[in-house]
């Protein structure tokens, strides 16, 4: 599956959510501005790697599935 800025803004949306944590603590969390935040949960702008990583790190989880991406279908190389 593609990702596409709607799938992220779920993402963001639900593990926000999990947390119980606005869209400040996020911010304050991860180092992103609110508004910039605010714009990936709308589905507004495309996520950079550089904040992707900052959100699967506060979210702990890896980047995969931030994009929504299964990563329990990945092959692993020996």
């Amino acid at each position: 599956m593609a990702c596409t800025k709607e799938k992220v803004a779920e993402v963001i949306r639900a593990e926000r959510a999990r947390l119980g944590w606005s869209r400040e603590k996020l911010a304050e969390e991860s180092g992103i501005p609110s508004a910039t935040i605010g714009a990936y949960e709308k589905g507004e702008n495309r996520i950079t790697l550089e904040n992707a990583w900052a959100l699967a790190d506060v979210f702990a989880l890896p980047i995969g599935p931030l994009y929504g991406r299964d990563e329990s279908k990945c092959k692993k190389v020996s």
